[in-house]
């Protein structure tokens, strides 16, 4: 981080780190809700901060604050039934609560406005902490209802075809961070340490793509000015973070899917499963728009014979991967 980003984001994530932190070694409710709130305040003023367009900020602020005066209210006044009858009426509006927090569906427009909107800083933090920690605090006092499983699987089918609308970059991020929303929130209910090696996982390569496009200054699919070398690793950390077969973060979420099976139906698995292989299409659109603009833009002066002979040999070791990750 933390060469391209200037001392004051440098202050902000940290700051947000540790109130990430220090939610995750409270064991009072109201302590981790305010852990949240104020990593909440500061991102609302690192993007007024950063940002000349104040709707930002206003609309991230009003979302928040109506998710926010929801939950203290319900766990207020509700606080026995919550934690001992598990009332599920209430665990519905505190479901809908953090649905509204984190940009899940059916609220998912203002967050994908945001992203538009937002600088490739502010995207990174509310893609990974800003995601963390209201799912770390609604995983404390939510139980997970069937009601949930299936709306987060609808998030995922419905955010998976509604990202192929108006493509861009930006949205294609805010995307896909609504959609590995549903991967955390169920390993965080089925295993804590799974999903803290995840979130790392996904926050390194996450930061990677950061500081490539920032660095090369791509906002909306405009790969003109980027080198060969920042090309290979571009494409490299674009296959990590899109969890495609045989790299780490995919090896991880088979895992999680293997494990699911065990408590889910099989139907659920299977459009689980197509959700994610229409989510990969997502990146492969934008894998057409960085071969097509490069090639033409740069490699006009690279040996394509000698390029031709480095993509046999990057399908062969692939394949080889493959065959031996199915006959594991």
């Amino acid at each position: 981080m933390l060469i391209l980003m200037n001392k004051l984001n440098y202050i902000y994530f940290i700051f947000i780190m540790n109130l990430f932190l220090i939610l995750m070694n409270s064991t009072s409710i109201y302590i981790q809700w305010l852990s949240m709130e104020f990593s909440t305040i500061i991102l609302i003023s690192m993007i007024n901060i950063e940002s000349k367009n104040k709707i930002v900020s206003i609309m991230y602020f009003l979302i928040s604050s109506i998710s926010s005066l929801i939950t203290i209210m319900i766990i207020s006044v509700n606080f026995t039934q919550l934690f001992v009858l598990k009332n599920s009426n209430i665990n519905l509006m505190l479901m809908i609560s953090m649905f509204m927090k984190i940009g899940l569906f059916p609220f998912f427009s203002w967050m994908i406005l945001i992203y538009n909107k937002s600088s490739w800083s502010q995207i990174f933090i509310i893609s990974t902490f800003m995601k963390f920690i209201p799912i770390y605090f609604f995983s404390s006092i939510i139980y997970l209802s069937p009601i949930m499983v299936m709306l987060l699987f609808l998030n995922n089918m419905f955010i998976s075809v509604y990202t192929n609308l108006n493509f861009s970059i930006k949205k294609l991020f805010g995307c896909s961070s609504i959609f590995n929303s549903f991967l955390f929130i169920l390993i965080m209910y089925t295993n804590k340490n799974l999903f803290l090696l995840i979130a790392i996982l996904y926050t390194t390569s996450l930061l990677n793509l950061i500081l490539i496009f920032k660095f090369y200054n791509i906002n909306n699919l405009n790969f003109n000015n980027i080198s060969l070398n920042s090309y290979y690793l571009l494409t490299l950390v674009l296959f990590t973070y899109a969890s495609f077969p045989l790299f780490l973060t995919f090896i991880l979420k088979w895992e999680f899917i293997y494990n699911l099976n065990v408590n889910l139906s099989n139907n659920l698995i299977f459009f689980l499963m197509l959700a994610s292989m229409l989510m990969l299409w997502n990146y492969f659109i934008l894998f057409k728009y960085m071969i097509l603009k490069f090639k033409y833009n740069k490699m006009t002066k690279i040996n394509f014979l000698y390029l031709k002979k480095i993509n046999l040999i990057i399908i062969m070791i692939y394949s080889i991967m493959f065959m031996t990750f199915n006959l594991i």
